[in-house]
Protein backbone atom coordinates (compact mmCIF):
# COMPACT_ATOMS: atom_id res chain seq x y z
CA UNK A 1 0.00 0.00 0.00
CA UNK A 2 3.02 2.24 0.56
CA UNK A 3 4.09 2.05 -2.86
CA UNK A 4 0.27 2.68 -4.26
CA UNK A 5 0.60 5.83 -2.45
CA UNK A 6 3.90 6.90 -3.68
CA UNK A 7 2.30 5.99 -7.06
CA UNK A 8 -0.27 8.38 -6.22
CA UNK A 9 1.99 11.43 -5.64
CA UNK A 10 3.63 10.83 -8.70
CA UNK A 11 0.09 10.86 -10.60
CA UNK A 12 -0.42 13.81 -9.19
CA UNK A 13 2.93 15.64 -9.77
CA UNK A 14 2.15 14.59 -13.17
CA UNK A 15 -1.48 16.01 -13.72
CA UNK A 16 0.66 19.28 -12.18
CA UNK A 17 2.72 19.25 -15.46
CA UNK A 18 -1.05 19.14 -17.15
CA UNK A 19 -2.13 22.18 -15.68
CA UNK A 20 1.59 24.14 -16.75
CA UNK A 21 1.09 22.57 -20.27
CA UNK A 22 -2.26 24.41 -20.48
CA UNK A 23 -0.93 27.89 -19.07
CA UNK A 24 2.12 27.74 -21.55
CA UNK A 25 -0.68 27.36 -24.19
CA UNK A 26 -2.13 30.28 -23.15
CA UNK A 27 0.73 32.20 -23.59
CA UNK A 28 0.58 31.24 -26.70
CA UNK A 29 0.73 34.45 -29.19
CA UNK A 30 0.68 36.68 -26.50
CA UNK A 31 4.45 37.33 -27.48
CA UNK A 32 6.38 40.62 -26.38
CA UNK A 33 8.26 42.05 -28.88
CA UNK A 34 10.04 44.81 -29.71
CA UNK A 35 8.87 45.36 -33.35
CA UNK A 36 4.58 45.50 -34.37
CA UNK A 37 2.98 45.32 -37.45
CA UNK A 38 1.23 47.48 -39.33
CA UNK A 39 -2.35 47.42 -39.92
CA UNK A 40 -3.66 45.02 -42.68
CA UNK A 41 -6.39 45.78 -44.96
CA UNK A 42 -8.59 43.38 -46.05
CA UNK A 43 -7.50 39.98 -47.73
CA UNK A 44 -9.70 41.03 -51.24
CA UNK A 45 -8.12 44.41 -51.40
CA UNK A 46 -5.69 45.60 -54.17
CA UNK A 47 -2.29 47.44 -54.33
CA UNK A 48 0.73 47.70 -56.56
CA UNK A 49 3.69 45.17 -56.50
CA UNK A 50 7.22 46.10 -56.68
CA UNK A 51 7.40 45.47 -60.40
CA UNK A 52 3.93 47.37 -60.93
CA UNK A 53 1.58 44.96 -61.42
CA UNK A 54 -1.68 44.71 -59.38
CA UNK A 55 -2.17 42.13 -56.24
CA UNK A 56 -4.09 40.36 -53.88
CA UNK A 57 -3.43 41.48 -50.14
CA UNK A 58 -2.16 38.49 -47.50
CA UNK A 59 -1.62 39.40 -43.72
CA UNK A 60 0.50 37.24 -41.79
CA UNK A 61 -2.62 36.14 -39.95
CA UNK A 62 -3.90 34.86 -42.89
CA UNK A 63 -0.29 33.12 -43.71
CA UNK A 64 0.01 31.21 -40.78
CA UNK A 65 -3.51 30.25 -40.65
CA UNK A 66 -3.55 28.24 -44.31
CA UNK A 67 0.30 26.97 -42.85
CA UNK A 68 -1.49 25.25 -40.24
CA UNK A 69 -3.93 23.83 -41.86
CA UNK A 70 -1.67 22.66 -44.43
CA UNK A 71 1.23 21.62 -42.43
CA UNK A 72 1.51 17.25 -42.30
CA UNK A 73 3.45 17.95 -39.06
CA UNK A 74 0.20 20.15 -36.95
CA UNK A 75 -2.29 17.65 -38.36
CA UNK A 76 0.55 14.65 -37.24
CA UNK A 77 1.04 16.18 -33.72
CA UNK A 78 -3.13 16.57 -33.43
CA UNK A 79 -4.21 13.17 -34.05
CA UNK A 80 -1.61 12.24 -31.86
CA UNK A 81 -3.38 14.05 -28.76
CA UNK A 82 -6.14 12.68 -29.56
CA UNK A 83 -4.49 8.61 -29.59
CA UNK A 84 -3.04 9.52 -26.31
CA UNK A 85 -6.04 11.15 -24.86
CA UNK A 86 -8.25 7.67 -26.08
CA UNK A 87 -5.36 5.74 -24.60
CA UNK A 88 -5.41 7.54 -20.77
CA UNK A 89 -9.06 6.94 -20.98
CA UNK A 90 -8.13 3.68 -21.68
CA UNK A 91 -5.92 3.24 -18.64
CA UNK A 92 -8.44 5.08 -16.43
CA UNK A 93 -10.62 2.54 -17.01
CA UNK A 94 -8.46 -0.52 -16.42
CA UNK A 95 -7.16 0.88 -13.32
CA UNK A 96 -11.12 1.94 -12.07
CA UNK A 97 -11.89 -2.12 -12.78
CA UNK A 98 -8.71 -3.42 -10.70
CA UNK A 99 -8.93 -4.87 -7.43
CA UNK A 100 -7.20 -2.42 -5.04
CA UNK A 101 -6.90 -4.35 -2.09
CA UNK A 102 -6.16 -8.11 -3.24
CA UNK A 103 -3.75 -10.02 -2.18
CA UNK A 104 -3.77 -12.83 -4.60
CA UNK A 105 -0.80 -13.27 -6.34
CA UNK A 106 -2.01 -12.58 -10.15
CA UNK A 107 -4.15 -9.58 -9.05
CA UNK A 108 -1.69 -7.95 -7.61
CA UNK A 109 0.73 -8.27 -10.41
CA UNK A 110 -2.50 -7.18 -12.49
CA UNK A 111 -3.28 -4.15 -10.38
CA UNK A 112 0.85 -3.09 -10.44
CA UNK A 113 0.68 -3.29 -13.99
CA UNK A 114 -2.20 -0.83 -14.12
CA UNK A 115 -0.60 1.53 -12.14
CA UNK A 116 2.32 1.77 -14.85
CA UNK A 117 -0.11 2.02 -17.77
CA UNK A 118 -1.82 4.70 -16.05
CA UNK A 119 1.14 6.31 -15.39
CA UNK A 120 2.87 5.73 -18.63
CA UNK A 121 -0.24 7.03 -20.64
CA UNK A 122 -0.16 10.14 -18.46
CA UNK A 123 3.45 10.78 -19.53
CA UNK A 124 2.57 10.47 -23.32
CA UNK A 125 -0.72 12.40 -22.90
CA UNK A 126 1.52 15.20 -21.74
CA UNK A 127 4.07 15.21 -23.95
CA UNK A 128 1.69 14.84 -27.15
CA UNK A 129 0.40 18.70 -26.14
CA UNK A 130 3.50 19.92 -25.54
CA UNK A 131 4.66 18.74 -29.53
CA UNK A 132 1.33 19.58 -30.74
CA UNK A 133 1.79 23.44 -29.65
CA UNK A 134 5.85 23.23 -30.55
CA UNK A 135 4.46 22.50 -34.00
CA UNK A 136 2.33 25.23 -33.85
CA UNK A 137 5.12 27.49 -32.80
CA UNK A 138 7.40 25.84 -34.79
CA UNK A 139 4.97 26.60 -38.51
CA UNK A 140 4.42 30.06 -37.27
CA UNK A 141 7.63 31.36 -37.11
CA UNK A 142 8.97 29.46 -40.34
CA UNK A 143 5.68 31.47 -41.85
CA UNK A 144 6.87 34.74 -40.76
CA UNK A 145 10.50 33.65 -41.77
CA UNK A 146 9.21 33.40 -45.16
CA UNK A 147 6.50 35.62 -45.34
CA UNK A 148 9.09 38.45 -44.08
CA UNK A 149 11.91 37.49 -46.75
CA UNK A 150 9.70 38.84 -49.50
CA UNK A 151 10.28 42.19 -47.87
CA UNK A 152 13.98 41.67 -48.19
CA UNK A 153 13.84 40.61 -51.84
CA UNK A 154 11.33 42.73 -52.50
CA UNK A 155 14.00 45.47 -51.05
CA UNK A 156 17.12 44.22 -52.82
CA UNK A 157 15.04 44.20 -56.41
CA UNK A 158 14.34 48.10 -55.27
CA UNK A 159 18.35 48.54 -54.76
CA UNK A 160 19.14 46.72 -58.34
CA UNK A 161 16.19 48.70 -60.44
CA UNK A 162 18.30 52.27 -58.67
CA UNK A 163 21.22 50.89 -59.94
CA UNK A 164 20.08 49.99 -63.58
CA UNK A 165 19.04 53.86 -63.89
CA UNK A 166 22.31 54.58 -62.88
CA UNK A 167 24.14 52.12 -65.51
CA UNK A 168 21.48 53.34 -67.55
CA UNK A 169 22.26 56.99 -67.90
CA UNK A 170 25.94 56.23 -67.40
CA UNK A 171 25.56 54.72 -70.88
CA UNK A 172 23.70 57.07 -72.52
CA UNK A 173 26.21 59.51 -71.71
CA UNK A 174 28.82 56.97 -72.79
CA UNK A 175 27.70 56.63 -75.97
CA UNK A 176 27.16 60.46 -76.79
CA UNK A 177 30.61 61.06 -75.55
CA UNK A 178 32.09 58.62 -77.62
CA UNK A 179 29.67 59.77 -81.03
CA UNK A 180 31.39 63.25 -80.46
CA UNK A 181 34.81 61.43 -80.33
CA UNK A 182 35.33 62.65 -76.18
CA UNK A 183 35.30 58.87 -75.35
CA UNK A 184 37.26 55.50 -76.32
CA UNK A 185 36.12 52.35 -77.59
CA UNK A 186 36.81 50.52 -74.39
CA UNK A 187 35.63 52.80 -72.31
CA UNK A 188 31.83 52.95 -74.43
CA UNK A 189 31.96 49.23 -74.37
CA UNK A 190 32.86 48.95 -70.41
CA UNK A 191 29.90 51.32 -70.14
CA UNK A 192 27.69 49.18 -71.79
CA UNK A 193 29.12 46.29 -70.11
CA UNK A 194 28.52 47.66 -66.88
CA UNK A 195 23.91 48.10 -67.85
CA UNK A 196 24.17 44.76 -68.89
CA UNK A 197 25.55 43.37 -66.02
CA UNK A 198 23.23 46.08 -64.03
CA UNK A 199 20.22 44.35 -66.23
CA UNK A 200 21.02 40.93 -65.31
CA UNK A 201 21.25 41.34 -61.89
CA UNK A 202 18.00 43.09 -61.79
CA UNK A 203 16.58 39.92 -63.85
CA UNK A 204 18.04 37.30 -61.06
CA UNK A 205 16.35 39.71 -58.26
CA UNK A 206 13.01 38.98 -59.87
CA UNK A 207 13.40 35.83 -59.84
CA UNK A 208 14.56 35.09 -56.27
CA UNK A 209 11.61 37.45 -54.90
CA UNK A 210 9.53 34.88 -56.99
CA UNK A 211 11.55 32.29 -54.97
CA UNK A 212 10.98 34.02 -51.97
CA UNK A 213 7.08 34.21 -52.86
CA UNK A 214 6.68 30.35 -54.04
CA UNK A 215 8.52 29.21 -50.50
CA UNK A 216 6.01 30.75 -48.85
CA UNK A 217 3.35 29.40 -51.36
CA UNK A 218 4.73 25.91 -50.50
CA UNK A 219 4.18 26.79 -46.72
CA UNK A 220 0.34 28.09 -47.06
CA UNK A 221 -0.34 24.90 -49.71
CA UNK A 222 -1.06 27.64 -52.80
CA UNK A 223 0.35 26.78 -56.00
CA UNK A 224 4.09 27.95 -57.14
CA UNK A 225 4.02 31.19 -58.76
CA UNK A 226 0.86 33.08 -57.10
CA UNK A 227 2.40 36.24 -55.69
CA UNK A 228 0.23 38.47 -52.95
CA UNK A 229 1.16 42.08 -51.81
CA UNK A 230 2.68 41.46 -48.09
CA UNK A 231 0.44 43.85 -46.07
CA UNK A 232 2.24 43.19 -42.60
CA UNK A 233 5.19 45.09 -42.82
CA UNK A 234 7.32 45.03 -38.87
CA UNK A 235 7.43 48.30 -37.21
CA UNK A 236 10.29 49.36 -34.83
CA UNK A 237 8.74 49.58 -31.36
CA UNK A 238 10.71 51.02 -28.20
CA UNK A 239 11.47 47.85 -26.11
CA UNK A 240 10.20 46.67 -22.86
CA UNK A 241 12.34 46.35 -20.08
CA UNK A 242 13.65 42.59 -19.36
CA UNK A 243 14.79 40.72 -16.48
CA UNK A 244 17.09 38.40 -18.64
CA UNK A 245 17.55 36.00 -15.59
CA UNK A 246 13.53 36.02 -14.60
CA UNK A 247 12.57 35.41 -18.39
CA UNK A 248 15.38 32.53 -18.65
CA UNK A 249 13.61 30.68 -15.42
CA UNK A 250 10.00 31.30 -16.79
CA UNK A 251 10.99 29.60 -20.44
CA UNK A 252 12.53 26.84 -18.66
CA UNK A 253 9.48 25.82 -16.81
CA UNK A 254 7.59 26.02 -20.68
CA UNK A 255 10.15 24.33 -22.79
CA UNK A 256 8.69 21.79 -24.27
CA UNK A 257 12.74 20.38 -25.31
CA UNK A 258 13.35 20.22 -21.31
CA UNK A 259 10.31 19.00 -20.76
CA UNK A 260 11.08 16.11 -22.89
CA UNK A 261 14.26 15.37 -20.64
CA UNK A 262 12.04 15.51 -17.77
CA UNK A 263 9.67 13.35 -19.01
CA UNK A 264 13.04 10.93 -19.42
CA UNK A 265 13.51 11.01 -16.14
CA UNK A 266 10.29 10.19 -15.05
CA UNK A 267 10.08 7.28 -17.43
CA UNK A 268 13.36 6.13 -16.02
CA UNK A 269 12.05 6.12 -12.60
CA UNK A 270 9.18 4.32 -13.69
CA UNK A 271 11.15 1.79 -14.73
CA UNK A 272 12.39 1.53 -11.34
CA UNK A 273 10.02 2.05 -9.15
CA UNK A 274 8.41 -1.43 -11.70
CA UNK A 275 11.18 -2.89 -11.81
CA UNK A 276 10.70 -7.03 -13.09
CA UNK A 277 13.43 -8.19 -11.04
CA UNK A 278 13.20 -11.62 -13.29
CA UNK A 279 15.38 -9.35 -15.96
CA UNK A 280 18.74 -10.94 -15.40
CA UNK A 281 21.79 -9.86 -12.82
CA UNK A 282 22.38 -6.07 -12.80
CA UNK A 283 19.66 -4.85 -14.76
CA UNK A 284 18.44 -3.16 -11.70
CA UNK A 285 21.50 -0.95 -11.44
CA UNK A 286 21.48 -0.51 -14.80
CA UNK A 287 17.77 0.75 -14.35
CA UNK A 288 18.69 3.01 -11.29
CA UNK A 289 22.17 4.65 -13.74
CA UNK A 290 19.46 5.13 -16.42
CA UNK A 291 18.04 7.70 -13.78
CA UNK A 292 20.96 9.26 -12.96
CA UNK A 293 21.99 9.43 -16.93
CA UNK A 294 18.77 11.57 -17.61
CA UNK A 295 19.22 13.91 -14.78
CA UNK A 296 22.55 14.63 -15.71
CA UNK A 297 21.39 15.52 -19.29
CA UNK A 298 18.48 17.75 -18.14
CA UNK A 299 20.68 19.61 -16.16
CA UNK A 300 22.83 20.24 -19.43
CA UNK A 301 20.20 20.77 -20.99
CA UNK A 302 19.28 23.52 -18.85
CA UNK A 303 22.58 25.42 -18.64
CA UNK A 304 22.77 24.90 -22.35
CA UNK A 305 19.43 26.86 -22.64
CA UNK A 306 20.08 29.39 -20.01
CA UNK A 307 23.16 30.70 -22.10
CA UNK A 308 21.82 30.48 -25.40
CA UNK A 309 19.20 32.94 -24.34
CA UNK A 310 20.90 35.02 -22.43
CA UNK A 311 23.25 35.55 -26.23
CA UNK A 312 20.19 36.08 -27.80
CA UNK A 313 19.14 38.72 -25.59
CA UNK A 314 22.65 40.36 -26.49
CA UNK A 315 21.90 40.24 -30.26
CA UNK A 316 18.87 41.57 -29.78
CA UNK A 317 20.45 44.35 -27.24
CA UNK A 318 22.97 45.42 -30.46
CA UNK A 319 20.42 45.25 -32.92
CA UNK A 320 18.57 47.84 -31.08
CA UNK A 321 20.93 49.90 -30.86
CA UNK A 322 22.11 49.49 -34.45
CA UNK A 323 18.34 50.36 -35.82
CA UNK A 324 19.01 53.82 -33.30
CA UNK A 325 21.96 54.60 -35.03
CA UNK A 326 20.09 54.18 -38.15
CA UNK A 327 17.41 56.42 -37.53
CA UNK A 328 20.04 58.85 -36.69
CA UNK A 329 21.73 58.29 -40.04
CA UNK A 330 18.27 59.06 -41.80
CA UNK A 331 17.27 61.97 -40.23
CA UNK A 332 20.67 63.19 -41.44
CA UNK A 333 20.02 62.18 -44.49
CA UNK A 334 16.92 63.50 -45.27
CA UNK A 335 18.01 67.18 -43.86
CA UNK A 336 20.87 66.80 -46.20
CA UNK A 337 18.37 65.75 -49.29
CA UNK A 338 16.15 68.64 -48.35
CA UNK A 339 19.31 70.85 -48.49
CA UNK A 340 20.23 70.12 -52.42
CA UNK A 341 16.42 70.51 -53.10
CA UNK A 342 16.45 73.77 -51.62
CA UNK A 343 19.71 74.72 -53.15
CA UNK A 344 18.95 72.99 -56.56
CA UNK A 345 22.39 71.14 -56.02
CA UNK A 346 23.05 67.76 -57.66
CA UNK A 347 25.92 66.20 -56.05
CA UNK A 348 25.80 63.62 -59.49
CA UNK A 349 28.23 64.97 -62.33
CA UNK A 350 25.16 65.04 -64.54
CA UNK A 351 22.22 67.18 -63.35
CA UNK A 352 19.23 64.63 -65.26
CA UNK A 353 20.92 61.95 -62.77
CA UNK A 354 18.64 61.18 -59.76
CA UNK A 355 19.89 62.53 -56.40
CA UNK A 356 22.49 60.05 -54.57
CA UNK A 357 21.26 61.88 -51.25
CA UNK A 358 17.94 60.66 -52.57
CA UNK A 359 19.19 57.13 -53.50
CA UNK A 360 20.99 57.25 -49.72
CA UNK A 361 17.60 57.82 -47.96
CA UNK A 362 16.11 55.03 -49.71
CA UNK A 363 18.74 52.58 -48.90
CA UNK A 364 18.64 53.86 -45.37
CA UNK A 365 14.83 53.02 -44.98
CA UNK A 366 15.44 49.54 -46.53
CA UNK A 367 18.18 49.06 -43.93
CA UNK A 368 15.75 49.83 -41.50
CA UNK A 369 12.62 47.64 -42.68
CA UNK A 370 15.29 45.01 -42.41
CA UNK A 371 16.48 45.47 -39.24
CA UNK A 372 12.66 45.72 -37.72
CA UNK A 373 12.11 42.36 -39.30
CA UNK A 374 15.60 40.92 -37.74
CA UNK A 375 14.59 42.04 -34.59
CA UNK A 376 10.65 40.94 -34.83
CA UNK A 377 12.48 37.41 -35.30
CA UNK A 378 14.79 37.85 -32.47
CA UNK A 379 11.78 38.80 -30.40
CA UNK A 380 9.89 36.05 -31.33
CA UNK A 381 12.73 33.35 -30.77
CA UNK A 382 13.76 35.05 -27.63
CA UNK A 383 10.21 34.46 -26.54
CA UNK A 384 9.99 30.87 -28.08
CA UNK A 385 13.38 29.91 -28.27
CA UNK A 386 11.84 26.01 -28.89
CA UNK A 387 10.32 26.91 -32.54
CA UNK A 388 13.80 27.69 -34.10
Amino acid sequence: MKQKAAVVLLVLSLSSGLASTVQSESLSGNVASSTSVSPSTAATSKTSSVTGQALPTLTLKQAVEWAQTNSYNTRTAERDVERRRIELKNAEKELGYTPVDSFIEDEFFDDETSWRNYSSSTLSYLASKKQAQFAKDQIYFNVMKSYQSVFIAENQVKNDLEALEIAQAEERIALAKFARGKLSEYAKNESTQTRSQAQQTVEQGKIALQKSRDALNFLMGQPNGTAYELVDRPVYKEPKKLDIEIHIQQLTDMNPNLWKLEDSIKTSELNVRYFDFNSGAGAYDLAKMDVDTAKEELDKGQKDFAESLRNLYATVKENQKKYVQLEESLRTAKEALELSRKTGYCDRKYRHFPYTREDKVNQIERQMEELAIELDQNEYTLNKPWST
